[in-house]
């Protein structure tokens, strides 16, 4: 990429610039990564005339669950017939993966459109990486112009660049401590910032039964119609534990497969397609929820010995891959794969998984927000691990001490599982 002399690109820059070049670009264009606030987003989206969309659109935020409860959403919408856009993220191997219309990425060129047109509306505003994918997102979804639009909500709520958009339904999943630096460790606090994405009078649901108080004052304050799990709707196991139950405010589904996605997140899908107003039928909730998949979520990626990815990077979601763990427990020996950011909470995330690895083999992560292992070989202390410079080198090791009859787990973060699944070329 050629070097630029100021923030703004020439016309014929704007024209010739690959994806490549405009992610490069978008990465080092504005002064910090993270910038909360709707001031300058917004500023921009109303002169693309952005800052409103034409149909029905779902956002959802929380601290965990946010990804697979979109993608329940997207395929139950999308077994009903219906057109859907959805705005996830991070991506893991490609950007496109950001952006899904009916469950197929965009071309490039229509990115590298969006980007030009962006730079050309915001001038003398700056705009981090993640408001350009949003603006960009609302940009295709305005082209493709589908049934119903999912918002993946990317840090907190009520800042984040997808609270330009009023939610038909706003969904919140779960609250726990993560990112602490940007919402803080108050978790009444961090229940407010993700209810942010409520709106006066609108739907609104919450997954998870436990769910901070305020998140609820908030809801009552604003007069939202809440679906909140727990309360007016509910899930209920057989006694066997195979299969559930939904039991909505409107509609009941039976006999369902327990899911590959955590319950609650499952209830949150189910609460928002009927806040919506569509109606489902018993076969398509049941195929949608037993053929659910998502990558990096307890991704399968081979056999003998099996491996799987997954993206738990928080103490939260290291409970739900231990509940995950303990369910599939036929396996001789289980390894660990595990490299962490040094902002998250490495002893949290090995306590809730005491005793679930035979062996820890684990890595570096470089980059900003980077550790070279040494938090997380600090929380292993008393455990067997061995420490690798890369996560390359780390799997490798691990595959190499797993029998057939094994399994090897990779986690910690996005960019973990992202290492992995690129060495082994993306499959």
């Amino acid at each position: 990429m050629s070097q630029l002399t100021n923030n703004h690109m020439t016309q014929t820059s704007l024209k010739s610039r690959s994806l490549a070049d405009w992610l490069s670009y978008l990465e080092h264009h504005h002064p910090i990564a993270i910038d909360l606030g709707l001031e300058r987003i917004r500023a921009v989206a109303q002169r693309m005339q952005l800052d409103s969309l034409a149909m029905p659109v779902v956002t959802v935020a929380g601290t965990n669950g946010k990804g697979s409860t979109c993608r329940l959403i997207e395929q139950l919408l999308l077994a009903d017939g219906h057109s859907v856009g959805v705005y996830s993220s991070p991506h893991l191997l490609d950007y496109r993966e950001r952006v899904r219309i009916n469950d197929n990425l965009v071309d490039s060129e229509l990115f590298c459109q969006a980007f030009t047109e962006i730079e050309q509306a915001r001038a003398e505003i700056s705009l981090t990486y993640f408001e350009v994918g949003t603006l960009a997102a609302l940009w295709l979804f305005r082209r493709f112009a589908p049934d119903f639009v999912v918002l993946e909500v990317g840090l907190g709520g009520r800042l984040d660049a997808t609270n330009i958009i009023d939610a038909n339904v706003a969904v919140v999943t779960t609250i726990a401590l993560d990112h602490e630096k940007f919402l803080g460790n108050d978790l009444a606090q961090i229940g407010r910032e993700k209810a942010g994405i409520f709106r006066s009078h609108g739907n609104a649901v919450t997954g998870d039964p436990q769910i901070q108080s305020s998140v609820y004052e908030v809801a009552k304050s604003l007069h939202c119609e809440l679906l909140a799990n727990g309360q007016n709707i509910h899930a209920e196991l057989s006694p066997d534990s195979q299969t559930w139950r939904y039991l909505g405010k409107q509609v009941e589904y039976s006999q369902l497969p327990v899911p590959d996605l955590p319950l609650d997140n499952a209830v949150a899908a189910l609460a928002a397609i009927e806040q919506l107003g569509v109606s489902l039928t018993q076969s398509q909730v049941r195929y949608c929820i037993e053929n659910w998949q998502l990558a990096g979520r307890m991704q399968r990626l081979q056999d003998a010995p099996v491996v799987y990815i997954d993206v738990a990077h928080n103490p939260q979601s290291a409970q739900y891959l231990a509940t995950q763990l303990r369910r599939h427990r036929w396996h001789d020996k289980s390894y660990a794969v595990c490299a962490m950011l040094a902002d998250k909470d490495n002893s949290g995330v090995v306590r809730e998984l005491d005793g679930l690895f035979d062996n820890w083999f684990i890595a570096g992560l470089y980059g900003e927000r980077g550790d070279d292992g040494s938090k997380l070989a600090q929380a292993l202390q008393g455990q067997p691990f061995e420490r690798f410079e890369h996560v390359n080198q780390a799997y490798k090791h691990a595959l190499a001490k797993a029998g057939a009859a094994d399994r090897v787990i990779v986690f910690g973060s996005f960019v973990t599982v992202a290492e992995v699944l690129s060495a082994r070329g993306g499959s």
